[in-house]
């Protein structure tokens, strides 16, 4: 049983790395069909982000933002509802936290306020979860639905709120009123754009981590998302688990808007929809739901898009390739059928040679 689950456990891993070997192939394939100079191009793709210090540092400034929304979606994804609010949630997050960081800037300590702010990012994550989560469980709507109506509401909120109540009349394009200095997160990588936020990306990776596989609200979530009717048998408070469980994913997504923000910005600037949220979504397929594993997809998606950037400044390749590259490694990924006969066989020679050895012995 212990051989199994181990397989399980690599087949997972194994399975996602195909995927991704898979999904380049065909892309080379591609680049070298379409490009007049397929060879450098293709070399670009794959070595140019790690031909400088300063492209590297835009993989992991990339990956900021997609940790929180891939941890998000990863609660989303455990209970087996498709709560799509991460996207205005970001923006929520990130729009209230400007709000205060502007009203209290100069007021209160540097420190403090920065908790505040963070906080605020939070709790704005976990009011936009709630709402579908609550239409979902109360009203039998459709999440997916609901969720995908709120990200418009929220864009659209927090543009009102940019354009008639925080919005700078001195600034030459959309932004509000620029907050303190000292809120600005610190670049920890000289010349490039890696930020301090990064630093609290990781933390919230071993946070949820913790919480999904060493808290018993970690295991009662899992057991609820693999099969409801079970958990209530066993006493597993199915609806509070599973409202509580977007309720978190949220807060997630919400510090996200705020940590980019105040990380990026030293004024309010978002109009549209970032495509975090959904981003997350594809990390945590990527990671199989398992947050300790968001950092990984992250760094994956990362890399293909800065890899893809730099072919498209460099080369006659346009950059939308790299949606081909990304839908490939998904549909592999989610498709239960790929490599699962050889995952079988795996399965099955454990067992046989445990039984053999058994047998032996006996």
């Amino acid at each position: 049983m212990n051989n199994a689950k181990k397989i399980e456990t690599w087949f997972d891993l194994v399975r996602i790395l195909v995927a991704v070997l898979v999904a380049y192939a065909i892309a080379l394939v591609i680049l070298a069909l379409i490009s007049d100079d397929p060879l450098y191009v293709i070399q670009q793709f794959i070595v140019g982000p790690f031909s400088s210090f300063r492209r590297f540092g835009n993989i992991l400034s990339t990956m900021i933002p997609i940790i929180f929304t891939g941890i998000c979606m990863c609660f989303v994804y455990a209970i087996n509802k498709f709560n799509l609010v991460g996207e205005g949630a970001v923006n929520l997050g990130g729009c209230l936290s400007a709000c205060v960081a502007i009203a209290l800037s100069n007021k209160v300590p540097a420190w403090l306020l920065l908790i505040i702010v963070l906080v605020v990012g939070c709790l704005a994550g976990m009011a936009a979860s709630l709402i579908p989560a609550l239409a979902d469980q109360i009203f039998h709507a459709d999440v997916c639905v609901v969720s995908l109506m709120m990200n418009y509401i929220l864009l659209y909120l927090t543009n009102y709120i940019l354009k008639y109540r925080i919005k700078d009349p001195g600034s030459s394009i959309t932004a509000s009123y620029k907050w303190a200095p000292a809120l600005k997160f610190r670049n920890i990588i000289p010349k490039t754009s890696v930020h301090a936020g990064l630093i609290v990306a990781l933390i919230c990776v071993v946070l949820a981590a913790v919480l999904f596989y060493k808290m018993s609200f970690g295991f009662k979530m899992r057991i609820v998302g693999l099969n409801p009717v079970f958990a209530k048998y066993i006493g597993i408070p199915v609806v509070s688990t599973i409202i509580l469980a977007q309720v978190i994913g949220g807060a997630f997504a919400g510090l996200g808007g705020t940590v980019q923000v105040l990380g990026m910005f030293s004024s309010y600037q978002w109009t549209a929809l970032t495509g975090y949220g959904f981003d997350g979504l594809m990390i945590a397929v990527l990671a199989r739901k398992n947050p300790a594993l968001v950092p990984l997809s992250a760094f994956l998606i990362a890399y293909i898009r800065t890899g893809a950037d730099i072919v498209s400044r460099t080369t006659d390749i346009p950059p939308e390739f790299v949606s081909i590259i990304q839908g490939i490694i998904i549909v592999l990924v989610a498709a239960e059928m790929f490599l699962s006969g050889f995952k079988r066989r795996l399965i099955f020679n454990s067992a046989k040679k445990a039984l053999a050895e058994k047998e032996g012995k006996a």
